[in-house]
């Protein structure tokens, strides 16, 4: 087995991490991601209004604005769980409890409120259009709206990905769509 210095990179300290160092495999299991996103730097394909909304990322939680960030356009090679993955580790090392969970897990979980209370929930699966994926049921839709609405009011951040914004209208209706849009950053990949 190798072992791998988790401050090498730099962007974990000793003074800051230790807590989070001793138990790293736990704080990246609760996360959903493999510890490597925990003390890896934001990729440099990050543009600057996604440093933008992790540097303020305290401030939008408190304020309630942006409600979260999603993700929309085409998905090429995985490019959206990775960037998921290493947001969820920022946030992880900067003691935020964030969590990568697919819409399967987060439907699943609805009925019988077994979600966990997260400070920043990424879905990189949360709309992907028809051709591409099925669709979900109605009532599916409806727990959803209730859900992301839930958590807006709490002040709770959420993280989307989207295949197409039009369609994701189309299917989840005019309700979902102008929440996204008045309350979602919006980041075109």
């Amino acid at each position: 087995m190798i072992t791998v210095d988790p401050y090498a990179e730099g962007v974990l300290v000793p003074e800051h991490h230790a807590r989070l160092v001793a138990d790293l495999d736990n704080f990246a299991k609760d996360a959903g991601i493999q510890p490597k996103w925990i003390y890896s730097p934001l990729p440099d394909t990050f543009g600057p209004e996604e440093r933008g909304y992790v540097r303020h990322f305290r401030k939008h939680a408190a304020e309630g604005t942006p409600s979260g960030m999603i993700y929309h356009g085409p998905n090429k090679g995985g490019e959206v769980e990775q960037r998921m993955s290493a947001l969820a580790g920022c946030l992880v090392r900067n003691f935020i409890r964030a969590r990568v969970m697919t819409l399967g897990s987060v439907i699943d979980a609805l009925p019988n409120r077994e979600m966990p209370e997260l400070t920043c929930l990424l879905i990189p699966n949360f709309f992907v259009a028809q051709q591409d994926a099925g669709t979900i049921a109605p009532w599916q839709i409806s727990a959803l709206y209730d859900y992301l609405s839930q958590r807006f009011v709490a002040g709770q951040q959420t993280i989307l990905y989207a295949s197409n914004m039009s369609l994701l209208g189309k299917e989840y209706g005019l309700a979902f769509s102008r929440l996204i849009a008045a309350n979602y950053l919006q980041i075109t990949i």
